[in-house]
């Protein structure tokens, strides 16, 4: 590829919308959103969207994907809202140590329990985090390009 070619991708990723949300699983009622544009990291996003569910809501557990893997954010959770955080801890390569920090290393040993009991009521609760992606189809679907 061509470096004209490689800035006019660039500035096309940088304009993609991102929609980050904060969805109750059993109505799927979106609490919190955020919008915002390009390829960037979702660790940004999950301080203000589980604040601002947090506000709203009676909010007991978050449930995010590995992009939100932090050991701030379990601690932001658990430790300062009393929300029980449940967040993959499988940032960067799966063959890397063990992951720093309480809960994350706990996080790590809860989905490897899972994974080698292969039990489906363990990872149940995690399993709800897809219940985003319905509401993530549920507005492509209603709104189309808007």
């Amino acid at each position: 590829m061509n470096r004209a070619a490689d800035r006019r991708r660039g500035r096309t990723l940088r304009r993609l919308p991102k929609l980050s949300l904060a969805v109750a699983c059993a109505c799927h009622l979106i609490l919190a959103a955020r919008a915002t544009t390009g390829m960037g990291s979702d660790h940004p996003h999950f301080a203000p969207l589980l604040s601002a569910a947090w506000a709203r809501a009676e909010v007991a557990v978050v449930v995010a994907d590995a992009g939100f893997d932090a050991e701030a954010h379990h601690e932001l959770a658990r430790d300062r809202m009393g929300v029980a955080s449940i967040i993959p801890a499988t940032i960067g390569r799966p063959t890397a140590k063990a992951p720093a920090g309480p809960h994350r290393a706990a996080m790590r040993e809860r989905f490897a329990a899972a994974a080698a009991d292969d039990a489906d009521d363990g990872d149940a609760t995690y399993g709800q985090r897809w219940q985003v992606e319905t509401v993530n189809s549920m507005l492509k679907r209603n709104l189309g390009s808007a």
